[in-house]
């Protein structure tokens, strides 16, 4: 009975993963007018399919000879490579000779990040108008093209305006190129038009698989870059639209919002604080929170996650609902811009692999020189080995029957997540103290901290699916799964104490535990040991 429920269990597993959708993806800003800690945020969720492996890894600084090329190798889209290409991590495709890279998110050793990308389509006279170029610019290639020849994010919007102008665009997208300074959102409509707006840190964005961007003023150089005939062009081909009397982007060359879209732009919305109604003709692309309240980076890590709990949309109620919170994810991302960070520490990305939902938020600062092992074992079929095989399955099951199955993992990974930001502050202030003594010191620093807390929390994945996978084959009805590490916090929440992230390695491990310990009690100590 045992093999035959494990078996059962497993195979539905693999049906949950094998959900795909090739226009799946959530983008979400944060102006740092508007988050608790003055941060900027820049965030999306991944959502091509539940069963879509994905690594972690960093891409040392490399030198071209004169004449080679970057090609993708699927559309034969080439460009020269620099004759330096500069150190960058990414989030690829395990199986990068199937369709390609897509590296999807990362940070370069000039603290540029790239997010790309969210697809989206030009309506059909657009499209006709300026057809996609079959080898042009893709989703696949935009993080490792721009990445590693940029030394700004507007180095990088120009860099991909002179790609679109001679080499055309094979798809639309949505996507950012960030640095401490500025946050540019860029839309690619058709094969030669594009626009990209700087963001103003007084606003919110919440964006799914369609254009949202509004007026473009192609006079104003410093926040609008796009191409110069955007909205001439529209006229002469008859797809101009107008919205309160100017010219609009989206309604000029997007396709009409669909229902999916419209979900996701209402929940978001709404779920950060502006209230607007379902039925909208227009949704602006930026907002503010009606009730002035602020935005954290545990919100947004909710908004990812989020179903829609507490509405009539629902996917529980409506089988048709399309929710930003989805078991598609192959994972979702949160960076954050802090004026602290020296340019060169990039920011700090928090990425979860599956499904947010009952994955886990793990930190990791822009500066890393490596990742973590399983974070690279390239493995398309199941591995127990891979860090993505480790938290998708995990979720996987836990969708099963979220009540019985999956409340206890979210609330253990909720505890996780709020331990790992309670102590972000303190290690902040630390590697900012590292950075200004040794770069080369504060990066294995930060690598070493960041390999320590991803295998903590792994160790800590393998351990509840496999508790998980034994309390079902019990074939327990009556009460919920609790994983027994969750008994740690419990513990701790007893004597009333804060609970650092940190302590919850094992000590078989490496000691995150003691850098956590040097960092609060012995900072200066520490930042001049690295710097020896």
């Amino acid at each position: 009975m045992k093999k035959k429920t494990t078996a059962m269990v497993m195979a539905s597993l693999m049906a949950l993963t094998s959900i795909t959708s090739a226009f799946a993806c959530t983008g979400t800003i944060v102006g740092s007018d508007w988050t608790d800690d003055g941060s900027t945020i820049v965030a999306r969720t991944e959502d091509i399919s539940g069963n879509h492996a994905k690594n972690y890894i960093v891409h040392p600084r490399t030198t071209y000879k004169a004449g080679e090329m970057f090609k993708d190798v699927s559309t034969g889209f080439t460009y020269p490579q620099p004759s330096v290409a500069y150190q960058y991590t990414s989030v690829p495709d395990t199986d990068i000779q199937a369709d390609g890279y897509y590296g999807e998110i990362g940070f370069n050793e000039y603290g540029v990040s790239v997010d790309a990308t969210v697809s989206a389509s030009a309506n059909e006279k657009a499209q006709a108008a300026d057809p996609y170029v079959e080898d042009g610019l893709r989703e696949a290639d935009i993080v490792d093209v721009i990445l590693p020849r940029v030394k700004s994010a507007r180095e990088g919007v120009n860099l991909v305006i002179d790609i679109l102008n001679e080499k055309g665009a094979a798809e639309g997208n949505i996507f950012t190129i960030s640095d401490k300074d500025e946050v540019w959102y860029i839309e690619i409509y058709t094969g030669h038009r594009f626009a990209a707006y700087k963001v103003p840190d007084n606003v919110v964005a919440v964006f799914p698989n369609c254009f949202m961007l509004g007026y473009v003023d192609l006079n104003n150089a410093e926040s609008y870059v796009a191409s110069k005939d955007l909205i001439e062009f529209a006229k002469q081909n008859g797809f101009y639209q107008e919205y309160n009397g100017k010219f609009h982007a989206a309604l000029s060359y997007s396709e009409p919002i669909s229902g999916g879209n419209r979900d996701r732009v209402w929940a978001g919305q709404n779920f950060l604080g502006h209230a607007v109604d379902y039925d909208a003709p227009v949704f602006d692309l930026f907002f503010t929170p009606d009730d002035g309240e602020k935005i954290s980076v545990k919100d947004v890590m909710e908004l990812q996650r989020y179903r829609n709990e507490g509405t009539e949309k629902t996917p529980e109620k409506d089988s048709t609902v399309r929710t930003i919170g989805t078991e598609r994810s192959a994972e979702a991302h949160i960076v954050q811009f802090k004026d602290e960070y020296p340019k060169e520490l990039g920011g700090l990305l928090w990425m979860t692999m599956g499904n947010p939902e009952h994955s886990v938020y793990l930190p990791s600062f822009g500066n890393i020189n490596d990742t973590a092992d399983a974070y690279r074992v390239e493995a398309i079929d199941y591995n127990a080995d891979s860090a993505y095989w480790k938290f998708r399955s995990l979720s996987a099951v836990a969708e099963l029957n979220r009540e019985m199955y999956g409340a206890g993992v979210r609330a253990y990974w909720d505890a996780y997540e709020d331990a790992l930001i309670a102590q972000q502050e303190q290690v902040d202030a630390e590697v900012v103290a590292l950075m200004a003594k040794n770069e080369d010191k504060a990066a294995d620093y930060t690598t070493e901290l960041a390999e320590t807390i991803a295998n903590d929390a792994m160790s800590k994945a393998d351990l509840m699916f496999s508790e998980l996978m034994g309390y079902i084959a019990k074939n327990k009805t009556t009460d919920a799964f609790v994983p027994s590490v969750m008994a740690e916090f419990e513990a701790k929440e007893e004597t009333t104490e804060t609970v650092p992230a940190t302590e919850v390695a094992p000590a078989e491990t490496t000691a995150t535990t003691e850098i956590a310990a040097e960092s609060t009690t012995e900072a200066a100590p520490a930042a001049e040991a690295a710097a020896e």
